[in-house]
Parts: structure tokens; sequence; C-alpha cells
């Protein structure tokens, strides 16, 4: 309450400030010239097949870390599936080096388990089993985050038991607004680099970048047409191979455009990720909402295909 004895004059300059930074604040979240994002890193410890070419999954972290850290990136959450520990044990340095970065770790069920497929007792028991590696590495921190295996929010009959579960054990969702499929190109970069064909390493590199360009283009018209506005944004990506070459270059893409980094609580604290959402977690948080309002998405920028890409390399 220091602030009521402040002179009048000092009060005065205080207030005309405090208006300055809402018409400031206001014209941030409409001009997507400029947008807050907080970056999530799905699979850890490991996703994908043992990497190739040198690269091992402690490279891949550290080279993930480092780019984040250049880029002055404050917080990225990382979801573990602790299941990985168990073939590769020798991973969770992973998992240390993560959490010494200042990074906090969440759940994304021990065995990485789609909701939808899969039976409510044997679900939340998989998420349970992931727990105890959580509640180490955090070490008295709030680990409780849960980022949905697949985005898969669960069908008719099991998601609001999940969710009432959730809500019952303290879990907020993680939700996605944009994501960049570097997951698609994981086994595919693979398999490259042991067949040494770096032409078509060169093409994937290439090729993703533009697809990063068009995905942040339908990003903003996206936040446009269904918010009339932009909101924060919380963005996908993983642990992999492809994933930790192309960080820096995605993280310039995303300088580029205009992105300011916040934490995942600072992004989630925004309206739009409060609504009341029948399906909460399940796919894109602005696609899903489009659906549910009715809001036709036809005529926005449009993403690049991924479908070809498995077929590389064979």
């Amino acid at each position: 309450m220091k602030a009521f004895i402040l002179r009048s004059s000092i009060l005065g300059f205080g207030i005309l400030g405090l208006g300055a930074l809402l018409v400031a604040g206001a014209a941030h979240a409409t001009d997507s010239s400029h947008f807050d994002i907080a970056i999530t890193v799905d699979d850890l410890p490991d996703h994908g097949s043992t990497p190739v070419g040198g690269m091992t999954r402690v490279g891949i972290e550290r080279a993930e870390i480092v780019a984040l850290k250049a880029h002055n990136v404050p917080q990225a959450w990382g979801f573990v599936n602790a299941h990985g520990l168990v073939g590769e044990p020798d991973s969770i340095v992973v998992l240390k080096e993560w959490r010494a970065a200042g990074f906090p770790l969440g759940n994304h069920t021990y065995s990485h388990m789609g909701l939808s497929n899969s039976k409510i007792q044997a679900w939340t028991a998989d998420l349970e089993e992931g727990e105890p590696v959580l509640d180490a590495l955090m070490q008295g921190e709030n680990w409780r985050f849960l980022r949905f295996p697949f985005l898969d929010g669960g069908n008719a009959t099991n998601h609001d038991a999940a969710i009432a579960y959730l809500n019952a054990h303290h879990y907020r969702i993680a939700d996605v607004s944009v994501s960049f499929n570097d997951w698609a190109y994981t086994e595919t970069y693979n398999r490259c680099l042991g067949k040494g064909d770096e032409a078509t390493i060169a093409m994937m590199k290439t090729r993703y970048i533009s697809a990063v360009r068009a995905e942040i283009a339908r990003m903003k018209a996206m936040s446009q047409k269904v918010y009339g506005r932009m909101i924060p944004q919380v963005l996908l990506t993983h642990i992999g191979s492809f994933a930790s070459v192309m960080l820096p270059q995605v993280l310039d893409e995303l300088d580029k455009a205009g992105a300011h980094y916040v934490t995942l609580e600072q992004a989630e604290s925004d309206p739009a990720y409060a609504e009341t959402d029948p399906k909460a977690g399940e796919g894109s948080l602005m696609e899903r909402t489009a659906g549910e309002k009715g809001i036709d998405l036809s005529g926005l920028p449009a993403g690049v295909a991924i479908n070809d890409i498995d077929g590389l390399c064979k």
C-alpha cells in the first residue's frame, strides 16, 4: 500500500505512466507483429529411435538447451515419458541437465499412452507411474502440468473422467496453440543420417524452415480470426535429433516474426486458455476453439503437408 503515501505530483505521473502501459498492452494484444510465446518440449528423455551419426540423447538435450539460452527463452517445460529410462537408464542425465538448466519437468504419462483408446483406470495408472521421477527431480517444485500424449484429449466416454481426475489431483493441462511438426521428420532424419544422404537432409531442412514460416503466418491469422487479437502462444516441439538441429533456426524465425518468450504459466494466464472447454487438451487450442464456436478457418494461410516425409531415405 506504499503507493498511497506518494506525493500527488508523483502519483499523477504514475497514473499517466500506467495509462501509457495499458495502451501499449492493448496495442500489443492486437498487433500480430509482436506476440508472446512459451516454448515446451515433449518426450523427454528420448524422442524417436536411438540417434545415429555420432548423436546421443544427451547431445540432443544439450544442443536444445544451448539454443534456448542463446535466445533468452526464460523457461521451457520438458514433458517426460519416464518409461524411456527403462531401456536407456543413462538418459536420466537428460532430465538432470534439463533441471540444472533451470527448466521444469512435467508429466507426459509414463509410456506416452493415448487416452481415446485406453480405459480411464489404465490411463490414470500410467500417469501416476510417471510421477516418482518428476517428484524426485523437481525437488518440491510444482510438476503437475500434463501434456496429453498425441494431444489426445479422449473420447466422449473418458474425457470428462480424465478431467475430473486431473482436477482432483491438482494438475493443469499444458495446452498447445502451434506446432511445426518436427516429430514427423525424426525417423526420416535418422535414416538419412545412417545412409549419409546429405542431399535429402539439406532438402528436408529447407522444406522445414519454409513450413515454420508458413505455420507462423497461419498462427497469426488464426489468432486474429478466432479471438480478434494476438493471444499468447504455446509452441510444441520435441527432444529429437532433427528438432535439436533445427531449433536455432526455428527460434531465429520466431524472433524475426516478433516473438517475445514467456513462461507457460504466463501464456496460459490469458483468458483464451481459461474458456469453458468440453475438449480441453485435445489438439490445438485455436483450432479446437474455432470448431466449438463454429468459426470458419477457410482462407487462412495454408500449412505445409508432411504426409510424404516418411517415404524419404528408405
